[in-house]
């Protein structure tokens, strides 16, 4: 006989495994578009509740000056008033660089 799984509470069901993350691919795009973007996804994804977005950026390598442009303009805009805004609560880096992981508060 298999054991029984544990009954899942309101908070187990409100978290999606990692794999069922939502995620916002917005390498290769100018930061105007990639921004834009990023609101649409960020406000979707907010509605539906999720409590995590993965923001995917790139490591910035793929530019002339070999400089991360987009990574730090989207972490700028997610602190600012902008990303407020649209709901996001705090950003961090994944452990690879390319790409940022988008706290969410919850809809009012």
């Amino acid at each position: 006989m298999f054991p029984r799984d544990p009954p899942a509470t309101e908070k187990t069901l409100l978290v999606p495994a990692p794999d069922d993350m939502p995620q916002i691919d917005l390498h290769g795009l100018a930061p105007t578009a990639a921004l834009r973007r990023l609101a649409q996804a960020l406000h979707a994804a907010r509605v539906r509740g999720a409590p995590e977005v993965l923001v995917v950026t790139g490591r910035g390598w793929g530019n002339r000056l070999q400089e991360p442009k987009l990574r730090t303009t989207v972490e700028s805009w997610l602190a600012g008033p902008e990303g407020r805004r649209v709901g996001a609560r705090l950003a961090r880096r994944e452990p690879h660089g390319g790409a940022l992981v988008v706290a969410l508060q919850r809809p009012v």
